[in-house]
């Protein structure tokens, strides 16, 4: 058969070409621009549902066809995250009709090519990273990424090969991809929502009535901004992410296997028709607390289910103390558990002065590093959209934007209150002037 020595050059040199033959994947403008961008330093800032994650995959996928022997790490703020984009490099691989036959090994985490290549997929965790060399590095989610993991462990990877560190990421803090976005080194790509063929104006018009200013400023427009009187700052939320920290999955929660686990706390936060019921599970070491779960019911979920659910929790960790939100009908609901026999079951009604409490305990733990949680944008976003304000007598009061939730929040909250030493009472705090 004659090979068409042009057309695999084209396949070679031109990622889009490479692409759309190969993958019948049809970027749109901004994204054939960062796919055809050579620069070692790359920073992308983009708007929601813009491609991000299929663009970067692409990327990914001809670096290592037509680079022999590379190695591509996908990093991310957890093993979830990076696996997101690592099953879109799986996916384009495996839907194409010619590139399957290119793979010698596949595992979860790994595709390594016949030609030596490899694309790795880890989360950003020092002791999952160190060792490894690295020709390509795409760091997902960079604005959730820890400063020091991304200066003292990847950049270092990249010092032998020469390779390319991508970050990727929608806006969030002052961190270091904020200085990168700003950097003249690094070659820059910002795009909004609204670039997006496929995300229509009216959506857009929607999404502004029920988001803040600020969040759609984020979210949709690509802008580095917070709301002045966020009581928990995004700096402060990414600085309590921890890498090594995984979520436990919901049948390791509730499943049959029936143990007692040391030091372990739930908060649940009720609601059900506008409101979501919510648990949170962290548990303590020392003064230590660690978010483990967290769970989210179904609009309308029915108040029984939620107690059955508490009641399967309990059979498995026994924990040390379970608090819930008694506000409204949690009165009723509260009975109910207590008559299921959790003697470890208290409420907690929500007023003006308890929820303070609660909120700043929670952020006196946080800014003493006390506070550690796997990566959740839902509950990032929940804890900065938090506002703050003094009432005539001086108390403070909290709120969050209409059409928005706090329910992961409060139940994270609640179940930190519970790890609580008895002769702590924080309740009034200073609140940063940069806030104020």
């Amino acid at each position: 058969m004659e090979v068409d020595i042009e057309k695999l050059k084209r396949l070679r040199d031109d990622p889009v070409v490479f692409a759309e033959v190969l993958m019948g994947w049809h970027p749109f403008s901004y994204q054939r621009k960062l796919l055809c961008d050579y620069a070692k330093r790359i920073a992308g800032c983009w708007g929601r549902q813009c491609g991000k994650t299929s663009t970067i995959a692409v990327k990914a996928i001809h670096f290592a066809f037509v680079n022999p022997g590379t190695t591509t790490l996908i990093v991310s703020p957890s093993l979830r995250q990076s696996m997101i984009m690592f099953d879109y490099v799986v996916g384009f691989v495996y839907g194409s009709e010619w590139l399957p036959a290119s793979v010698v090994r596949k595992t979860r985490t790994v595709v390594e090519l016949d030609n030596g290549s490899r694309i790795i997929a880890l989360p950003c965790s020092v002791h999952k990273l160190r060792g490894h060399t690295a020709d390509m590095i795409i760091v997902d989610e960079a604005a959730f990424v820890p400063d020091e993991i991304v200066i003292n462990i990847l950049n270092p990877m990249l010092a032998t090969t020469d390779g390319v560190l991508i970050l990727i990421s929608t806006p969030w803090g002052r961190n270091h991809f904020y200085k990168a976005f700003m950097d003249p080194d690094f070659s820059v790509h910002k795009v909004r929502s609204s670039e997006c063929p496929l995300i229509l104006e009216e959506f857009l018009i929607k999404q502004q009535e029920y988001m803040t200013k600020e969040a759609f400023l984020m979210e949709y427009e690509a802008e580095f901004i917070e709301a002045p009187r966020s009581y928990f700052s995004q700096d402060l939320i990414s600085s309590c992410i921890d890498a090594d920290l995984e979520f436990l999955d919901e049948d390791m929660v509730v499943g049959e296997n029936v143990g007692k686990l040391v030091e372990d706390y739930m908060g649940v936060d009720l609601g059900k028709l506008k409101d979501y019921s919510a648990v949170a599970i962290v548990k303590r070491k020392e003064d230590l607390v660690k978010l483990v779960f967290l769970k989210e019911f179904p609009l309308e979920t029915s108040y029984s289910h939620v107690i059955g659910w508490i009641v399967r929790a309990e059979r498995r960790f026994g924990f040390t103390k379970i608090l819930v939100d008694k506000s409204g009908v949690g009165e009723a609901v509260m009975e109910e558990i207590k008559g299921q026999g959790l003697k470890n079951a208290e409420g907690e009604a929500f007023t003006v002065q308890s929820k303070a409490e609660m909120l700043t305990y929670l952020r006196i733990k946080m800014e003493q590093g006390k506070f550690k949680m796997p990566y959740s944008r839902r509950l990032c976003q929940q804890l900065n959209e938090q506002q703050y304000a003094y009432n005539k007598a001086g108390y403070l009061t909290f709120s969050h934007p209409e059409g928005s939730h706090d329910d992961l929040l409060c139940a994270l909250a609640l179940a930190t209150k519970t790890t609580r030493q008895k002769e702590v009472k924080p309740y009034f705090t200073t609140v940063d002037k940069k806030q104020g």
